[in-house]
């Protein structure tokens, strides 16, 4: 780890956070500040770990499962008992999934505020082929109604996030710097989704519950890249009267088949990113993966990322 951090020195973001380790363990907030965060990154199966962790009996996730409190744009400033008051004190482990806090440089200094918060906490960092994860972020975007074209040079120009978030090991050093590697557990979307009884287990061990448990909601498959759909103007109509209407004639699950068909939505194609993108990106995106790859000592062997 010395030599990766002298090869690639890190940063130092801004000042300390004042007074945050006086007001870290003074116990006289209601709740209790979390043990485990999950700290990104977006679209690499967060909300998929948040359910699985949840359902363990000696751990307790946040509702919602984004509290983004260490982002001084969201949360930061409604102050430490709005925070305390997410977490079940009675839970041996407690925590939350914000994959917003692996957004450097649009989103800084979480690592330096989570630190002087929690700097006992364990963290886990889900990621995916760097190129996987920028499609299934466009894809998300354009879902929401958020973009109207095609992903491109103009899209990354205005969206930067694309990439940075892509970049994993940009973005963990800055946790590296303050948290050992041993209080960080990286895993790869993949194992989550292809191996996940041998993966789950492992997270346990991490976080120091009963390695053994298991639920049937563990088979439990969310948010598929490859079934987003994008609302048609009657889709959006119908779906914005069925938010304000008190009672349903359509169940969530019935209502979620027929939204995502013709007339009401589009199946959205996945976009080939290595198209998209230009050399010179696919280059610095490959540079980050090698040195993610020496940092954490795992292969990503699988990832398209290394394909010339």
């Amino acid at each position: 780890m010395e030599a990766t951090s002298e090869t690639h020195p890190i940063p130092v973001e801004d000042a300390p956070v004042r007074g945050a380790a006086a007001a870290r363990g003074d116990g006289s907030a209601r709740g209790a500040l979390p043990n485990l965060i999950v700290i990104g990154a977006q679209k690499c199966g967060t909300s998929a770990l948040h359910f699985y962790l949840g359902l363990h009996p000696e751990i307790s996730m946040s509702e919602p499962k984004e509290l983004n409190f260490f982002i001084k744009k969201r949360n930061w400033d409604l102050g430490l008992d709005w925070y305390r008051q997410h977490f079940d004190p009675r839970a041996p482990v407690r925590g939350e999934s914000s994959p917003n806090y692996t957004a450097y440089p649009s989103l800084g200094g979480v690592a330096r505020r989570m630190h002087a918060v929690v700097p006992d906490a364990k963290l886990i960092y889900l990621v995916r082929d760097p190129l996987e994860r920028i499609a299934a972020h466009w894809v998300h975007n354009y879902a929401k109604g958020r973009i109207d074209h095609p992903l491109g040079e103009q899209e990354l120009r205005k969206r930067k996030n694309y990439v940075s978030r892509s970049r994993y090991h940009f973005q963990l050093r800055r946790y590296v710097r303050r948290y050992s590697l041993e209080r960080i557990l990286v895993l790869d979307q993949a194992d989550l989704r292809h191996r996940r009884a041998e993966t789950l287990r492992g997270v346990f061990e991490f976080a120091d519950v009963d390695p053994g448990f298991s639920h049937p909601s563990f088979r439990r498959e969310q948010h598929r890249t490859q079934r987003k759909v994008r609302a048609t103007p009657l889709g959006e109509r119908l779906a914005d009267r069925r938010a304000r209407a008190g009672r349903h004639l359509l169940s969530d699950r019935a209502w979620a088949v027929l939204s995502s068909n013709w007339p009401l939505g589009r199946r959205i194609d996945t976009p080939d990113v290595r198209e998209a993108l230009p050399e010179k990106v696919l280059t610095r995106l490959r540079e980050d993966a090698e040195r993610f790859r020496e940092l954490t000592g795992q292969e990503f062997a699988h990832w398209s990322i290394w394909d010339t």
